[in-house]
């Protein structure tokens, strides 16, 4: 699967708020630098994470913009780009727009970087 592939499914599982879910798309031993916490590796450490962050009320993700490339050896793929997550917060919808850098590699993502874009 392309790395957008990836990365779309992905932002479509977030609005499932399923930690499991998204765990199955990353291999065991993947680093997640996440908007809002420290340098994460393992699925122990991200599992966490997402239980915490998928807790937002109708929170959902679309991807706005979005880059593939394909290493030489075509066995590892990179994606970047610009998704915005949207949440309702004290009865108010949030809009956080923020930049990703997923790099995939058989089928799994193995580094998975996000931080919110300075105004």
């Amino acid at each position: 699967m392309l790395a957008n592939g990836i990365v779309n499914s992905w932002a479509i599982a977030i609005s499932k708020r399923s930690p499991e879910l998204m765990l199955f798309m990353y291999s065991d031993n993947a680093v997640l630098l996440a908007t809002y916490t420290p340098l994460l590796q393992g699925k122990r450490e991200i599992r966490g994470y997402f239980q915490d962050f998928l807790n937002k009320e109708n929170l959902r993700c679309t991807i706005t913009e979005n880059i593939d490339q394909l290493d030489t050896d075509k066995d590892t793929s990179i994606s970047s780009g610009l998704y915005t997550f949207r949440f309702t917060e004290y009865g108010q919808e949030v809009k956080v727009k923020a930049r990703y850098t997923f790099v995939i590699n058989e089928n799994k993502i193995i580094t998975h970087h996000s931080s919110v874009i300075p105004e």
